[in-house]
C-alpha cells in the first residue's frame, strides 16, 4: 500500500492534464534555449521524464510560473546528475570537482557571467528566479545542501575510479547526500509557498524529517533503476544489499522495497511528532504547511519514479562528458 501512496494524485483529470503537459512544454522551451538539452535524442529523453507531472503533484496548489520552476529545477537536477550516472565513460573526479565548483560560484559568485555552459546558464536563471524571493537563511541551507551534493557526487566519482564498494550502511549515508532530495525540498520552500517554520527547539526532528524524505526518494529511485544500474556496473542499494547479504537480486529488491517501506512509515511519524510540537497559532500553521508540502514531495516521488520512463535502456547516453 505505501508504495501506492501518490498514485491517487495522478488521476487528476483532463483539466491537470493538460496544465502537466502546458509545464512539461515550458520546460523542454526552457532547456533548448539555455542548451540545457542538445538535439532530438536528448529532448526526447527530458520530455519522457514527465516533469510537468511531477511538479503538478509536487505543489498543487502553486501558481502556472511557481509550477514551471518547480519543473525546471527539476529537470536542471536530472540533467546535472544523469551526466554522472547515465554516461557510458569514464568519470573522473577531477572533472565532476570542475564542474561543481564551476555551479557553486554561479550561486554564490554572483551568476555565470555570460560564459558559461548551458548547465551554468540554467542554474543562473534559476537561481535569479527563487533566490531573490526568499531569506538570507535560506539561501545559505540551500547552497550548504547542494555543496554537499557536490561533494558526494565527487567521493562517488572517487570511489568508481579506486574500485571501492560501499558496505550497506556507507551507502546508505552517501545515498541521501546524492539524491539531491534536500535542494529539492530547498526549492519547494518557495514555489509550494511553504518556508522553513523555525520550530523553536525543533531543530534536530525538523532535520530527521528532511533525512527520512531524502531516504525515501532516494531509496525509490534506486529500486526503480536497479537493472540499469547492474547493467552498467554502478551501485545501487539493491545490489549493495545483496552483496552484503549474499542473496538474490529479487529477495534484495524484496528488502529494500521493505526498507522503503519502513521508511515511509518513519516520515509520517516524524511529520506527526513535528506539527504536534507546534505551538497553536501561526506557528503551527507554518509548521503544517512546511510538513504538507514535505509529504506531497514525498508521495509525488513515490508515484512520479513509478511511472517517468527515465531509466529506461533507450535513453542511456552514448558519447557526451559530464562537463560538457
Amino acid at each position: 500500500m505505501l508504495g501506492e501512496s501518490g498514485g491517487g494524485a495522478g488521476s487528476s483529470g483532463v483539466l491537470g492534464d493538460v496544465r502537466a503537459e502546458n509545464v512539461s512544454a515550458a520546460v523542454l522551451a526552457w532547456a533548448r534555449d539555455l542548451g540545457l538539452v542538445a538535439g532530438a535524442f536528448e529532448e526526447k529523453r527530458l520530455v519522457a521524464m514527465r516533469l510537468g507531472e511531477f511538479a503538478g503533484l509536487t505543489a498543487p496548489g502553486a501558481s502556472a510560473s511557481d509550477l514551471e520552476l518547480t519543473a525546471q529545477w527539476a529537470a536542471f537536477i536530472c540533467l546535472v546528475d544523469d551526466r554522472f550516472d547515465r554516461n557510458r565513460v569514464d568519470i573522473h573526479p577531477e572533472d565532476v570537482a570542475s564542474l561543481f565548483n564551476r555551479l557553486l560560484d554561479v550561486i554564490t559568485g554572483g551568476g555565470a557571467a555570460g560564459s558559461g555552459s548551458g548547465i551554468e546558464q540554467a542554474l543562473d536563471d534559476l537561481w535569479r528566479r527563487t533566490a531573490p524571493r526568499m531569506s538570507t537563511q535560506w539561501r545559505e541551507r540551500f547552497v550548504a545542501d547542494y555543496r554537499d551534493f557536490a561533494l558526494a557526487t565527487g567521493e562517488e566519482a572517487a570511489g568508481r575510479t579506486d574500485k571501492i564498494r560501499l558496505g550497506l550502511s556507507d551507502y546508505v549515508l552517501r545515498r541521501r547526500r546524492t539524491i539531491t532530495a534536500l535542494p529539492m525540498a530547498d526549492v519547494l520552500e518557495c514555489t509550494a509557498d511553504a518556508a522553513w517554520p523555525g520550530l523553536s527547539g525543533g531543530e534536530d526532528i525538523m532535520a530527521a524529517l528532511r533525512l527520512a524524505a531524502a531516504d525515501v526518494a532516494g531509496w525509490t529511485n534506486d529500486l526503480v533503476s536497479a537493472e540499469d544500474d547492474l547493467r552498467e556496473d554502478r551501485d545501487n542499494l539493491v545490489t549493495v544489499l545483496g552483496r552484503e547479504r549474499g542473496c538474490s537480486l529479487s529477495s534484495a529488491r524484496e528488502q529494500v522495497t521493505g526498507m522503503r517501506n519502513d521508511r515511509v512509515r518513519d516520515f509520517h511519524a516524524l511529520a506527526a511528532s513535528v506539527t504536534a510540537m507546534a505551538a497553536p497559532g501561526t506557528e503551527r500553521d507554518r509548521v503544517r504547511r512546511y510538513v504538507a508540502a514535505l509529504g506531497s514531495f514525498v508521495a509525488a516521488t513515490l508515484h512520479w519514479l513509478g511511472v517517468t520512463h527515465r531509466f529506461d535502456a533507450r535513453w542511456s547516453p552514448l558519447s557526451p562528458g559530464p562537463c560538457d
